[in-house]
């Protein structure tokens, strides 16, 4: 039984870096039956390993900024097409559902993100779009398949729980808040006048705000 058990972790070890990531999703081996009580294995070993390698899935490398360790989920609060809004919706549901910790990167509110997805994947894709330690996992029907296999929780192996299911103080989970230089309009006051370019007014002169996003909003800094 010896030999066996170390025939066995030896071959499992070729392979235990990608587990290890939880990037990598193994089979489930169960009942092995042990050669002390008289009895032969159901399964060959080197039959275990090329199975579990088989039915290994793995996802291509696509990091979104500060996701190598993280779960990043883009989503979209638009309502204008109902279906992408509830495929947001879903993951968000099933991310909940695990308690774990993901970084919620809304495109509609912050077009910096829908930048940055694009960038990530080299095209102009739509949310829902699911990363995990810098992998790209998919959109809704790739998410709900992984967890109807029960291979999702795999993928989310490693990741922090998250430490509340409260909607944050600082802006009640919509991550952004608006602007207190300007107030949302995005314009504030310059110090100079129309009086230093003309001699016809003294008027302030109204130029863009530095300090918020197109929408007139800055990241909530409790949440970022």
């Amino acid at each position: 039984m010896k030999g066996v058990g170390g025939r066995f972790f030896a071959k499992l070890k070729s392979i235990s870096t990608n587990v290890k990531q939880g990037l990598v999703l193994p089979t489930v081996i169960s009942d092995i039956k042990n050669e002390e009580n008289g009895r032969a294995p159901m399964i060959s070993l080197e039959e275990i390993i090329e199975k579990n390698v088989s039915d290994s899935v793995e996802f291509e490398e696509k990091c979104p900024p500060g996701g190598s360790d993280a779960v990043i989920l883009y989503t979209t609060s638009l309502r204008g097409i109902r279906k992408t809004f509830e495929d947001c919706n879903t993951i968000r549901f099933l991310l909940g559902s695990f308690r774990v910790s993901y970084d919620e990167r809304d495109v509609s509110m912050h077009m910096e993100f829908r930048e940055e997805l694009w960038r990530t994947l080299g095209g102009r894709v739509i949310p829902p779009r699911l990363f995990i330690k810098g992998r790209h996992i998919g959109g809704v029907e790739e998410v709900v398949g992984l967890h109807e296999q029960g291979k999702l929780i795999y993928l989310l192996n490693g990741i922090p729980r998250s430490p509340t299911t409260a909607p944050c103080k600082g802006c009640g989970g919509i991550r952004f808040r608006i602007c207190f230089s300007c107030n949302g309009s995005r314009k504030v006051v310059s110090e100079e006048t129309d009086d230093d370019h003309s001699d016809h007014s003294d008027t302030p002169l109204p130029i863009s705000c530095v300090e918020c996003n197109e929408n007139g909003l800055t990241k909530c800094q409790v949440c970022f």
